[in-house]
């Protein structure tokens, strides 16, 4: 029998997550897209994962530049902005007959709150192969930090 260590912040995290999901696909328009928040945009679906230096943040955006990309960041917070194009955007577009339209497009965004203070000025961000990955130290005093013991 294998027992499990038991954590406690585990499940609260995991419980604030799943309460984050269902406020964001529950609170919606009647007629309107599940995954677009009143301002328009989709919410950008996102990997995170934690190391002991900070976070690593995945996002697909397929043929989005570098430069389009918008992050902004403070104390423990991180928003994504991007603008995924597609063909249904295109002047012409309205004069195709649509048999099928479901690749995602537009804009879309992404806030979130981290669990502990961030490195701001330290982000670095990159889009490769349609993959944003957004690397978030953590800020020094977050860091897990090895104490040596002497001896007497």
């Amino acid at each position: 029998m294998v027992l499990q260590r038991f954590e406690p912040f585990g499940d609260i995290v995991s419980l604030r997550e799943a309460m984050d999901r269902l406020f964001e696909h529950s609170v919606v328009r009647p007629g309107q897209d599940s995954a677009r928040p009143s301002g328009g945009a989709r919410t950008m679906p996102l990997d995170v994962y934690e190391k002991d230096n900070g976070y690593v943040l995945r996002a697909y955006v397929p043929g989005v530049k570098a430069e389009d990309v918008d992050i902004n960041a403070e104390r423990d917070s991180i928003v994504i902005r991007a603008h995924i194009p597609g063909e249904a955007e295109k002047e012409d577009a309205q004069s195709y007959r649509w048999l099928m339209g479901e690749l995602g497009y537009g804009d879309v965004v992404r806030g979130l709150s981290l669990p502990a203070p961030i490195e701001a000025g330290k982000i670095e961000a990159s889009v490769q192969n349609g993959v944003l990955t957004v690397l978030v130290p953590k800020a020094e005093e977050a860091r897990p930090k090895r104490i040596a013991v002497r001896a007497s």
